[in-house]
């Protein structure tokens, strides 16, 4: 009888504890923030104290982020005490070429490759292939678009990198307009240009491109096969209108395998790595010092307690969904990075951009 009545008093504590948790997750979006944002997904901050709200976080998540007085002063603008770490970056900079070189892998390049040969997919089966044609070797470059290339700081001054063909000129206040790099999925033209079905989306597209003159086109086709078909179609519109635009592009091989050994070091192994930290990854080769922004991973805004959408420029509507976070485990994204700004190897600039 003792053994019942104990295993019954745990289990009404464990019951009372889940609909505590409950209670206190539900009410979040209600309660007030304290008054003492990024384009990725995860875990909700705890913005007001008490054992009842932050139990409920730490059930609920595991990946459970605590708020700290520094984290708390940035997402709220004040002055950040971040001072670079030369030491720290150069030493992962030397961690992450153990892996790949970057330079030599940022692009196929003509003399690498040969019409017919067949190239797999980083994240599909090997029995999908896609065959090297002479037009895409056309517009392959003849050397890596960053070879010898050194800026001293990315995305502040020097050398700006962007995600997923994002655009600017809408948004210029909070995200400027200057691109030296923009990274372009194949599925990007299946999304926003109906894959160029249409003389009006052909235009669209042609003049989106043309806004980047003097940029690199950043395409990644080899990551999954469902990208081939619409990988055919971008080269068709590249040969089409090779002369008539003004962008250096590069066409990535099967890098991520190398890419993901390194992060996997860091305790970071999701099925697919972000672009965000991808392109991370990437500057690494290039900067010097590296400042991020637009890295928030939360579905609200942590001032105003609103909705955010995935991207910054989705329509406007769009809600955040956990999509992102169960391909990438974005939420653990954000706190190794928040843990190198700790560590002054980059910059995670967190408060509004404007």
């Amino acid at each position: 009888m003792v053994r019942i009545a104990n295993a019954l008093g745990l289990v009404i504590l464990s019951v009372a504890l889940l609909i505590l948790s409950l209670i206190s997750y539900v009410s979040l979006r209600k309660d007030s923030f304290i008054t003492s944002k990024y384009d990725m997904g995860g875990p909700r901050i705890m913005f007001h104290a008490g054992f009842r709200s932050q139990f409920a976080m730490n059930f609920l998540d595991p990946s459970f982020v605590p708020l700290t007085n520094a984290l708390n002063e940035e997402l709220q603008g004040k002055t950040s005490r971040w001072k670079f770490n030369r030491t720290a970056f150069y030493l992962q900079r030397k961690e992450i070429f153990h892996f790949i070189n970057i330079a030599n892998n940022f692009s196929l390049t003509k003399s690498g490759v040969r019409v017919g040969q067949l190239m797999h997919f980083d994240y599909s089966s090997n029995k999908y292939v896609f065959s090297i044609s002479n037009n895409f070797k056309s517009l392959l470059p003849d050397m890596s678009p960053i070879y010898n290339k050194h800026y001293n700081v990315c995305a502040v001054a020097d050398f700006v990198f962007r995600c997923n063909f994002a655009p600017t000129e809408v948004y210029y206040k909070d995200v400027g307009r200057k691109t030296n790099m923009t990274t372009f999925n194949p599925s990007i033209l299946e999304r926003y240009y109906n894959n160029l079905l249409t003389i009006q989306d052909r235009n669209n597209f042609f003049l989106n491109v043309k806004k980047l003159e003097g940029a690199i086109l950043w395409i990644p086709a080899f990551f999954l096969h469902t990208s081939a078909t619409v990988t055919r179609t971008l080269v068709d519109f590249f040969v089409e209108h090779k002369g008539q635009l003004k962008i250096e592009l590069a066409w990535p091989g099967n890098i991520m395998q190398d890419v993901n050994k390194y992060w996997k070091t860091k305790n970071l192994s999701p099925k697919r790595l972000s672009t965000g930290i991808l392109m991370y990854t990437l500057a690494s080769a290039m900067c010097e010092e590296i400042h991020l922004y637009g890295f928030w991973p939360f579905g609200w805004d942590p001032n105003t307690g609103k909705d955010l959408p995935y991207h910054y420029y989705d329509k406007k509507g769009t809600k955040y969904t956990t999509k992102g976070q169960e391909a990438h485990q974005l939420p653990n994204e954000f706190r190794l990075l928040y843990k190198m700004h700790g560590e002054g190897v980059t910059k995670l600039s967190l408060s509004h951009c404007a």
